[in-house]
């Protein structure tokens, strides 16, 4: 995501994101998927679901 892209979202917007991805993670979508879904870069869905599986 670049640098506007970022400030552009602010904090409620990301958390929603980040639910919505792994929701859909659970359901078996693919990253590609999830990123058109979302319009984001899938590395910024794959560095969610890593930070997902890595919190304790």
């Amino acid at each position: 995501m670049t640098q506007v892209g970022k400030m552009l979202m602010d904090e409620a917007d990301i958390k929603r994101a980040k639910r919505t991805a792994r929701n859909m993670l659970k359901r078996g979508d693919s990253l590609e998927e999830i990123a058109e879904v979302l319009e984001l870069p899938v590395e910024t869905i794959q560095s969610w679901n890593l930070e997902a599986c890595t919190v304790v």
